[in-house]
């Protein structure tokens, strides 16, 4: 029934739609809208089991145990060899044959030469091929190297103390017994060519080569980098490296030091077996060429000194002179001065660029000290419309270091930070030959380590301030810029530091208008690089 009479409504709809009647519009019924109560919110605190605990900051924790130097043994080999020896507790034994003789001091090695011939030392040997080499150390686990730097060179191994006697017999494989295959050379001068050329991308490598140019000039030892430039690594010969090898690898140039668990009783047999025989005539060490210097009253060309990077996002920069040997009386002194200016974090330059002004992720100033007087600099990395503006605020960090001592917080704060360094220079075996080695390197007396906690607890903001007007000359000091030549030359013009010495990536002087001529675009889809810089505070 009720089916029937849905059939008849539908119906009956039908017929009134098909008369041209309209359907009339539902009714919405109208509802009032919800009240909403006002609750003001309460905070609830947070309990949790250590609560009472995290509401306090900690106490000050005391500097932990005092730095005790680890002692030095002396030994020597038959022929001559001297030995360093330091027990440190551990299951691994570090060793590296300390040559005496680096870039800096050895007069017949062309730039690059002698970096050149740390790499071929792993390259062949008598009675083994490199390959072999590399399979025999990796046999035994162990982790090899050989190089040379302005001081000094080495051939280091760091093994387990059951497979001493092995390495040891490797490491003197290597040292007495080098071949310099041609194949193996023109590998290795290849892949140095092609990192030379890779140079031209890399502002930081610009500026080093840059630096040591115009510092120093390319008559000088100093004036290269290590790796020298492409027709250096181009000119070297076999003989050039058999000559030198010859030359170099004698026992009065030599020392072996080791750490590491074994004891010098079952050592020096090991030692003695491995390298007595080396031999050669007795050689005096060279002497490190004294740098230029500078003008006291220069002329404003001299001062600035532009490498191209055309539309580079940032400028790197360095105010640059000739610093300190690691010889001098004062290196305590200048440890803490340069720590307080541009060493730490929390230095003067850093604070200063990076917190107040936001113009680098980070700013620094280092006294490279080599036998010879290596180079200062106080650098950064910074936002291209920023470039003139950091390079005054280095000069103002300069000057007020000059001008007047440090603050009692500053003074304490750069020597606490120095001493609680010492102890991680002596954390592995490894750490311990490396800090051991800057003994020989450098004839630093033997308690060097252990005295020096306290030749720095008496350095005083007097011996700061004497430091700095010293060895820090704001007014001669080099102003060298890689960057975007058309963005910065304006702007580098109001700073008063004179025409541009406009040079190549490599260093080398070039003609200005040459310089000006821009590589070509890169394609607009590719991004650019972000500037360097934070977000200003």
């Amino acid at each position: 029934m009720k089916a029937r009479s849905s059939i008849v409504a539908l119906t009956l709809a039908f017929a009134l739609v098909a008369c041209g009647g309209e359907t009339p519009p539902p009714v919405v019924p109208t509802v009032p809208p919800p009240t909403v109560a006002k609750v003001e919110p309460k905070p609830v605190p947070l309990e949790t089991p250590d609560a009472p605990f995290r509401s306090q900051p900690p106490e000050k924790g005391d500097a932990g145990r005092p730095f005790v130097a680890p002692k030095v043994e002396e030994r020597a080999l038959k022929n001559g060899i001297r030995v360093l020896f330091v027990p440190h507790p551990t299951p691994t034994v570090s060793v590296s044959l300390v040559v005496r003789a680096g870039q800096g001091d050895v007069a017949q090695a062309k730039p690059g030469t002698l970096s050149f011939l740390g790499a071929m030392l792993e390259q062949g040997t008598k009675t083994r091929s490199a390959l072999k080499l590399s399979d025999d150390f990796e046999a035994i686990g162990a982790h090899h190297d050989a190089s040379f730097g302005w001081d000094s060179g080495a051939l280091s191994v760091d093994v387990l103390r059951e497979h001493l006697d092995v390495a040891l017999e490797l490491l003197a494989d290597l040292a007495q017994n080098p071949t310099f295959p041609k194949e193996e050379i023109e590998r290795l001068r290849a892949r140095r060519l092609a990192g030379i050329q890779a140079e031209k991308n890399n502002p930081s490598a610009m500026m080093v080569n840059a630096q040591a140019a115009v510092l120093y000039g390319r008559a000088h030892p100093y004036g290269h980098t290590l790796s020298g430039e492409a027709s250096d690594v181009s000119a070297v010969t076999r003989e050039a490296l058999v000559k030198l090898h010859k030359e170099l690898f004698v026992p009065s140039l030599l020392t072996l030091v080791v750490s590491g668990g074994v004891n010098d009783t079952t050592l020096m047999p090991s030692l003695e077996r491995t390298f007595g025989a080396l031999s050669g005539a007795k050689r005096e060490r060279g002497k490190v060429p004294e740098a230029p210097k500078a003008d006291k009253k220069p002329k404003d060309e001299s001062r600035l000194v532009l490498v191209e990077k055309a539309r580079a996002a940032q400028s790197q920069i360095a105010l640059t002179q000739v610093g300190a040997p690691a010889s001098t009386e004062d290196r305590d002194a200048i440890t803490v001065m340069n720590a307080i200016l541009g060493g730490m974090f929390s230095s003067r330059i850093n604070l200063n660029l990076r917190e107040k002004h936001a113009y680098t992720y980070g700013a620094r100033s280092y006294f490279s000290m080599r036998r010879g007087a290596g180079p200062f600099a106080a650098s950064a990395a910074v936002v291209t419309d920023k470039t003139a503006p950091a390079i005054h605020e280095l000069f103002v960090e300069l000057e007020k270091m000059r001008d007047q001592e440090v603050t009692e917080a500053e003074l304490q704060g750069a020597k606490e930070g120095i001493v609680q360094q010492l102890p991680a220079r002596f954390e592995t075996a490894r750490d311990v030959v490396n800090a051991v080695s800057d003994l020989v390197v450098y004839d630093y007396p033997a308690d060097e380590y252990a005295t020096r906690v306290d030749r720095i607890s008496k350095v005083t903001a007097k011996d700061v301030l004497r430091v700095a007007q010293k060895w820090l000359t704001p007014r001669t000091m080099k102003v060298v810029v890689v960057g975007d030549r058309e963005k910065l030359e304006r702007e580098l013009e109001s700073m008063h530091l004179g025409a541009p010495d406009v040079r190549d990536p490599y260093g080398n002087p070039q003609d200005p208008k040459k310089a000006q001529e821009k590589p070509p675009a890169k394609p607009a889809s590719a991004p650019a690089k972000p500037a360097s810089a934070p977000a200003k505070k």
